[in-house]
């Protein structure tokens, strides 16, 4: 049963990233130029690839694959936070903060002999971004010019990194200190705050596809007597 319901929760995981991505195709003529929901697929194609291909590599090689892939989730979720914050200041500082949280997991990942997953800089990770999603909102709330922060599809998918990496937080923090089958238990909820993440960053397409409609010059017909 417990199986069953393992299996469930990760095929729900892996059709959120198809969802995203039929309509990062569908929408594709008004999204091709916008990168942050260009990475945003590009991320669930490489969540989607790993689950799929890295059970057939060794178990070290696939500890390897996913703590590499933490660097990757960072560098995307730190990249679309930052390249939307305005305060330069707090850009710089993310930059700097980012080449070193990057050094110290590349050598993190190469001198420890992690034996499930990388907890350390999987915990790092959540609070930096987390840190970074705060100040972002903090900011779209103090702009005067911005009476609905709702409207910008970057907001939906800083919510989608908020609602992912807290809710996963406590389950990928203890996974190292958990026995597999006390894990297991567990690791679904990792699927379901995946999956509202996927949901989230989906709303952002249909918000930025909806605004780049209404706002395309092709949709003007003027008025003629």
């Amino acid at each position: 049963m417990a199986k069953t319901i393992e299996d469930l929760f990760y095929y729900i995981h892996l059709s959120g990233n198809c969802i995203l991505l039929f309509l990062f195709i569908f929408f594709f003529k008004r999204t091709k130029k916008e990168v942050p929901l260009i990475l945003i697929a590009v991320y669930a194609l490489l969540d989607s690839a790993l689950n799929i291909f890295t059970f057939q590599f060794s178990a070290k090689l696939y500890l390897y694959i996913w703590a590499t892939f933490t660097l990757v989730e960072y560098s995307i979720f730190s990249f679309i936070i930052g390249s939307n914050i305005r305060k330069q200041s707090i850009r710089k500082a993310i930059l700097y903060i980012s080449i070193a949280f990057i050094v110290f997991t590349s050598f993190y990942n190469v001198l420890t002999n992690f034996k499930k997953i990388d907890s350390i800089p999987i915990g790092i990770e959540t609070i930096l971004i987390l840190l970074f999603s705060f100040y972002y909102l903090y900011e779209q709330m103090n702009d005067t010019s911005n009476l609905f922060v709702y409207s910008k599809y970057q907001f939906w998918i800083v919510i989608g990194f908020m609602i992912y990496l807290a809710g996963s937080f406590f389950v990928y923090i203890f996974a190292s200190g958990l026995n597999n089958e006390i894990l297991n238990q567990y690791w679904f909820f990792t699927n379901i705050f995946y999956f509202l993440m996927i949901i989230l960053f989906s709303i952002s397409l249909f918000v930025f596809s909806k605004k780049a409609k209404n706002t395309n010059p092709t949709n003007f017909r003027p008025y003629l007597n």
